[in-house]
């Protein structure tokens, strides 16, 4: 299921405490994707790095 049917069904049956933690869950996926973003390019950048000083 994704964010947005999640947010539906909830919304249809009135659940506020899980969209709340659909949101948080969200945010907090999205924070973590964005980190994951930042170590693959600096593990790129460091990988470049080497292979250029052997």
């Amino acid at each position: 299921m994704d964010w947005a049917s999640a947010k539906e069904h909830c919304k249809k049956r009135n659940w506020q405490w899980s969209l709340n933690l659909i949101n948080a869950a969200q945010i907090e996926m999205e924070e973590k994707e964005k980190y994951i973003q930042k170590l693959e390019s600096q593990l790129k950048a460091h990988r470049l790095y080497n292979s250029c000083n052997y």
